[in-house]
């Protein structure tokens, strides 16, 4: 029979010999931690996918405006751009029927696109110096010539649906864009005989409408105007009109700044739907602001006799550019000025018993004055 001690030297023997057979099997796998994998392939800096891509029809052009290619993939400053390409695709159309839209999940958006590249054609293939110069402000402006199309009588029977890509060094290109697409029509001709009334705080455009549709067909077809304005120091109007007018060859700028030049122009528009179809822009209308319009004559002056003198006091003036105030003393049947500046409307005139009468007059920042407001 054994003892306490020699079973418990029996287990630890046992241990040993356990704990030498653990190390023994877990060595391997030890090992086997420390190796090295094949290393991955660094990710490719492609440019960023080109977004958004903004389309309308103005004329007989169809024009793409995107952003200048500046980012990569990776959100980082993008060199050596070698270009863009420009793909089209035509689709089978009928009046009245809904624009292709865009999948609205990945899955959906992925067999879009297969099926785009697998049909589009690159309709321009723009190298980095003709990106450069086809660059106004933020934008690459593109266009797609539609004469070819209208030759061919497929104006109003097609859909166009257009992506663009860009490239980096030679094989690096981006995703596709998001596809847009527009249903390309015939549409009016320019509107013609644009003039324009400035007014205090507005200018008023009046025009006349054009007379035919773009290939001659009358009378012209017009669901509107689309009233576009830049100021003249500025290279090109933005994308989007600056206002609409639907039923009247007219429109009123309300949102004009003083002394500024700006220009003026109107397309009219076949149909009242997005994305625009335009017909060319009338001639162009430069129209100055400068601030020529004199505030309105103060009124409820009246003359208070004091000892020493007369006191004037009037109702304060509601211009908004309002600068000052005169006062003038007539005096043996003439107006003599007897002060300028005058910031609020109450003026003391220790002269007074030489006066005939007195006129107050409103002065705006412009320098213009008012008509001469009488004392009662």
């Amino acid at each position: 029979m054994l003892s306490d001690s020699d079973s418990e030297l029996d287990f630890l023997r046992k241990g040993k010999r356990g704990g030498a057979l653990f190390l023994f099997l877990t060595v391997p796998v030890l090992l086997g931690c420390g190796r090295k994998l094949a290393p991955e392939p660094p990710l490719q800096a492609l440019p960023a996918r080109v977004e958004p891509v903004r389309i309308s029809q103005e004329g007989s052009d169809v024009v793409l405006r995107f952003p200048y290619p500046s980012k990569t993939n990776a959100g980082q400053t993008l060199t050596n751009l070698t270009g863009v390409t420009v793909y089209r695709e035509l689709l089978g159309a009928r009046e009245g029927q809904k624009l292709p839209g865009a999948a609205a999940d990945a899955a959906g958006r992925e067999r879009e696109e297969k099926g785009f590249r697998a049909r589009a054609e690159t309709i321009q293939t723009l190298s980095r110096t003709e990106v450069d110069a086809a660059t106004v402000g933020p934008d690459v402006v593109v266009r797609d010539p539609l004469v070819p199309l209208y030759r061919e009588g497929r104006l109003g029977r097609v859909f166009l649906r257009y992506g663009v890509t860009a490239r980096r060094d030679r094989k690096k290109v981006s995703e596709l864009s998001p596809l847009v697409a527009l249903f390309p029509r015939v549409p009016p001709d320019r509107p013609f005989a644009l003039v324009a009334a400035v007014e205090e705080g507005r200018v008023c455009l009046d025009w006349s409408a054009p007379i035919a549709m773009l290939d001659g067909e009358r009378p012209a077809k017009i669901a509107g105007y689309a009233v576009y304005r830049r100021e003249a120091r500025e290279e090109e109007y933005e994308d989007r009109p600056l206002g609409v007018a639907i039923g009247a060859a007219t429109y009123v700028d309300a949102t004009v700044v003083p002394d500024l030049l700006y220009v003026y122009t109107v397309r009219a528009a076949p149909v009242a739907e997005v994305p625009l179809i335009l017909g060319p822009a009338a001639d162009e209308l430069p129209v100055s602001t400068r601030d020529v319009f004199p505030p309105p004559a103060p009124d409820g002056v009246l003359v208070l006799s004091e000892a020493g003198g007369a006191r004037l006091v009037w109702n304060p003036s509601l211009a908004g550019d309002l600068a000052s105030y005169r006062v003038y003393r007539r005096e043996k049947d003439a107006w003599k000025r007897i002060a300028d500046g005058l910031k609020d409307p109450v003026y003391f005139d220790a002269a007074a018993a030489a006066a005939e009468a007195y006129g107050v007059t409103a002065v705006d920042k412009s320098g213009n004055e008012s008509p001469m407001g009488a004392a009662k």
